[in-house]
């Protein structure tokens, strides 16, 4: 097994290592870009509820518990993905702040009845129609009223996005796109 780590880069758990089994179609969010994101949103996790949707490694929903979130909700549909990020969860301790589903995000938007404060949207970049995603978590009701999606792209991809979502900040890291909507 090709196994592979990045860290949890501030908060109470900085410089934790996050174990993963490593495969070709997984991107996990650069520190780089965690740290644009974690700056950008530094003083609005503590006791915030989080989702991170497409959670791949789980790094942005841990990272957001280490900085004080009060809840994390983690879907993954690859099987050895989740198994990891419920290693990871059972080792920091978070068990009584997470919920995690090993389910398809658009199966699982469908199902849901809770509401979030943050939304983590980083989806396989070149499999995913980011208009019909974002409708989707806007239609659903996923999101607090005042709640923030960050949503990371490939710097290349052509977002359409309704008149009535705001980009509220916006940078590019290499060939990422980083972006936080409400």
């Amino acid at each position: 097994m090709n196994t592979s780590s990045i860290r949890i880069i501030g908060g109470r758990h900085k410089s934790y290592r996050i174990v993963f089994r490593a495969t070709p179609a997984l991107r996990p969010t650069t520190d780089r870009a965690k740290e644009t994101l974690f700056s950008w949103l530094q003083f609005e996790l503590e006791g915030k509820s989080c989702l991170d949707l497409f959670a791949g490694t789980g790094s942005l929903g841990l990272e957001a518990l280490s900085r004080g979130a009060q809840h994390v909700t983690f879907v993954e549909k690859e099987k050895s993905l989740f198994k990891s990020i419920k290693k990871n969860i059972i080792h920091l301790g978070y068990e009584d702040k997470i919920q995690a589903a090993c389910i398809d995000a658009s199966r699982w938007l469908k199902t849901n009845k809770q509401k979030f404060d943050v939304i983590f949207l980083d989806p396989p970049f070149d499999q995913i129609d980011y208009k019909v995603l974002i409708r989707t978590i806007y239609q659903s009701n996923v999101l607090n009223e005042s709640g923030k999606v960050f949503l990371e792209t490939n710097k290349h991809t052509e977002l359409k996005l309704s008149k009535t979502l705001n980009i509220l900040k916006e940078k590019t890291i290499g060939d990422v796109r980083l972006m936080i909507l409400q």
